[in-house]
């Protein structure tokens, strides 16, 4: 069935709000959910509890909706509707192929910096500046502070 507010409830239960909500808060009632509005109560649960309520609601009459005479104007959307779906899938394909080459050639990239990273630790000389097969004599020391102040080199 259907739920209604604390207020609704009360009403339909023909007491006050502060009974129902009493009855709540006792447990004696039970609700099925808190929502900003208030209180959501199912209609059975509120007639399990005071079961004047099915007397006091007023029955519903269900109205079929009106058969769409026109159809045209949904065929035409649906049509629409599908050319823009199919549009949107070859785009996500499109994508998706360009996505793949780039992780391609990301991966081919990290492969080539990792070997040039392990070639340069292979060969220590190429780290000092120096290039393969070059011998690199070391540089003088440099003169101390006291040479350079009294001239001496």
């Amino acid at each position: 069935m259907s739920k209604v507010s604390l207020n609704t409830a009360a009403r339909l239960a023909g007491v006050s709000k502060s009974t129902i909500s009493k009855a709540i808060k006792s447990g004696v009632l039970s609700h099925s959910g808190l929502t900003t509005a208030g209180y959501q109560i199912d209609v059975s649960e509120l007639s399990r509890v005071y079961p004047a309520v099915l007397a006091n609601m007023k029955p519903v009459a269900i109205q079929s909706p009106e058969p769409i005479a026109d159809t045209s104007g949904l065929t035409y959307a649906n049509q629409l509707l599908k050319q823009q779906l199919e549009a949107a899938e070859e785009q996500q394909r499109r994508t998706d192929a360009v996505l793949e080459d780039i992780r391609e050639d990301r991966d081919r990239w990290r492969q080539q910096a990792a070997a040039l990273l392990s070639d340069q630790r292979s060969h220590p000389a190429s780290q000092a500046g120096g290039y393969e097969g070059e011998t690199t004599s070391p540089a003088p020391p440099a003169p101390g502070f006291w040479s350079r102040l009294l001239g001496r080199s």
